[in-house]
């Protein structure tokens, strides 16, 4: 709490965005006595970050410290300009690779873009913090990246699960092998979801797993650390899993993941990234479940988040191309009803199939082909237009 209110109050005094914030809310940092009074403090959304940068430049006054005086500044989609304040381990990664195994006598081969985006330098800095030698590889070139890695005889990578798989392919073609003319050890993975075909392909090989998550914004958030399941919550942020609406903490089902870091520099106070996630059960506030989704990708539905592309992988694979998935609500109790086409009976299993993906129950009904129109949104959430009719 020390390390909170000093942050607070810092950014409260320095950074005029962060004030603006507050005052406009009608809160002061005296009002946050507790990890639990960030909830007063309004949730700054990730999608507002190029209007409030625009506005004004290069920040949106969020860091208290000016430009001239950054380390780097690195630009992601949006556009978002992302400060580097210090040359150190800036973004906390080293945590999670020393968790992971790195070490001192690792060389390792880092495919990250060091180009605008700070991936690249995220993992660099991480990686020197803990000692290790940083092969600064960047993306792409497959042969040159499998030959640079037979020569130097590199022993951890770092960088997307999917390049990962393209080099060991490669290394395949090559006729070359794990152990023999390639010495991998150790891998770690973030950027993207990591599938059980590749981690059982790295295992297969004997090369340890791990997989992390973070943003541009905030750095390392989460981590593998095979002491539980899903990732456990990085020791240097405080992670909350809120409403995407209200921005109120939720103990049970998805929200979205708000962070708030104690960088004076850049003092990022309850950031919501708009990634989705939910506490795994029974360690709430220290595990999360991974990343779920996006905040604008889904309908929430009894405290989970339901997507098309969700809906639509269970039932196209099960060989029900048209459907229309209806959200309605009666006495503040959701309803989720699947209509589905087809000539005959929809499968016995489909239920257990789609819960297991979803993680809410619906009802089924089949309907004949060319019932459901072919404009119809395929995901519909009906208790907007029921709240217009009370």
């Amino acid at each position: 709490m020390e390390a909170l209110e000093q942050v607070i109050h810092y950014a409260y005094q320095h950074a005029t965005g962060f004030r603006e914030r507050l005052d406009k809310a009608e809160i002061s940092p005296d009002d946050i006595q507790s990890i639990s009074d960030l909830e007063k403090i309004p949730v700054l959304i990730k999608d507002q970050l190029p209007e409030l940068q625009s506005k004004n430049a290069p920040f949106g006054q969020l860091t208290t410290v000016p430009a001239v005086e950054m380390a780097r500044i690195f630009m992601s989609p949006g556009p978002i300009y992302d400060p580097q304040t210090h040359e150190q381990d800036f973004w906390r990664f080293s945590e999670a690779l020393d968790v992971a195994g790195f070490t001192n006598e690792d060389i390792v081969q880092n495919t990250f873009s060091y180009h605008l985006s700070p991936a690249g330098f995220m993992f660099d800095s991480a990686l020197r913090e803990l000692g290790a030698t940083v092969i600064p590889a960047g993306t792409g070139n497959r042969e040159l990246q499998i030959q640079v890695m037979k020569d130097l005889q590199v022993t951890g990578y770092t960088g997307t699960p999917s390049f990962f798989a393209i080099l060991l392919d490669a290394i395949e073609e090559k006729g070359w092998s794990i152990g023999k003319e390639i010495h991998l050890k150790k891998v770690f993975f973030t950027a993207e979801r990591l599938t059980n075909e590749l981690r059982k392909r790295c295992e297969e090989n004997n090369i340890a797993v791990f997989e992390g998550y973070g943003t541009a914004d905030c750095g390392c958030i989460a981590y593998e650390d095979k002491q539980g399941p899903g990732l456990k919550v990085s020791h240097t942020a405080i992670v909350q899993i809120c409403d995407p609406h209200s921005g109120k903490e939720v103990t049970s089902g998805e929200g979205e993941i708000v962070v708030t870091l104690f960088d004076k520099s850049y003092p990022l106070i309850r950031f919501g990234t708009g990634d989705l996630s939910r506490w795994v059960d029974g360690y709430e506030g220290k595990r999360i479940a991974g990343i779920l989704g996006r905040v604008s990708d889904g309908i929430k539905v009894k405290g989970m988040f339901v997507r098309e592309k969700q809906l639509a992988l269970v039932l196209e694979e099960a060989g029900y191309r048209t459907f229309q998935a209806i959200v309605t609500s009666k006495n503040n109790q959701d309803s989720f009803e699947i209509i589905i086409e087809s000539e005959e009976e929809i499968a016995g299993d489909l239920m257990n199939k789609l819960q297991n993906v979803i993680r809410v129950t619906p009802t089924m009904r089949r309907v004949l082909p060319g019932t459901i129109e072919k404009n119809e949104k395929r995901l519909l959430d009906k208790r907007l237009y029921d709240l217009k009719n009370v």
